[in-house]
């Protein structure tokens, strides 16, 4: 079942800010064939409906558009969404999109002392919009100490292509524990620029 939403036109130009006060989101709707329109979304139905790349069905002046959640702008703050970009999408056209990368799995490394470090987070995709997967999965269950797992290495599901791709780009790394007697002598270093800055 679709998630869907009811925007109205902002037909006037005013404070977006007296408009959240409203408890409305400023929103804009944009896409092929499309005159960008300025719209407002009620805050609460956009954050139970909305989330970033996801698909809602957005219901404007009695017309529904399929679209995609292009962009969220967050307070930095509170992390309460202050705006919302919405892409009209035609489901027989791929778009480019950037997916997150999901590790799975406990490194094998780690179960013996390894920290896992992750590199890469985000990777660009072309799809259907309906084969746009929430997240590209990358197990990393058979790391050990000192090994990395590589771009190469990761199975993209059936429809979806991974654009810009180098295949030695670095996922994540098991890297080994910091040894105590170099964590002993960060410490002496801190320690010493601490007292030159006190004696200057």
């Amino acid at each position: 079942m679709s998630n869907a939403i009811t925007a109205v036109k902002r037909e006037k130009t005013g404070s977006l800010n007296a408009l959240r006060k409203q408890g409305q989101i400023p929103a804009i709707l944009y896409g092929k064939g499309l005159d960008p329109v300025k719209l407002a979304v009620d805050y609460s139905e956009a954050q139970k409906q909305v989330q970033s790349n996801g698909f809602v069905d957005l219901n404007v002046a009695g017309k529904t558009h399929r679209v995609m959640v292009r962009d969220i702008q967050r307070d930095p703050i509170k992390s309460s969404i202050l705006h919302i970009d919405f892409l009209k999408v035609e489901m027989n056209e791929p778009l480019h999109v950037e997916v997150p990368v999901h590790l799975t799995g406990e490194a094998a490394g780690v179960k013996s002392g390894g920290i896992l470090e992750q590199h890469l987070r985000l990777v660009e995709v072309k799809a259907l919009p309906s084969d746009i997967p929430e997240s590209i999965e990358a197990d990393v269950s058979h790391l050990q100490v000192g090994d990395s797992l590589l771009l190469k290495d990761i199975k993209v599901p059936d429809r979806v292509e991974l654009l810009h791709f180098e295949p030695e780009t670095t996922v994540a790394t098991v890297v080994p524990p910091a040894k105590s007697e170099d964590i002993d002598n960060e410490e002496k270093a801190v320690d010493t620029d601490t007292d030159e800055e006190e004696t200057e």
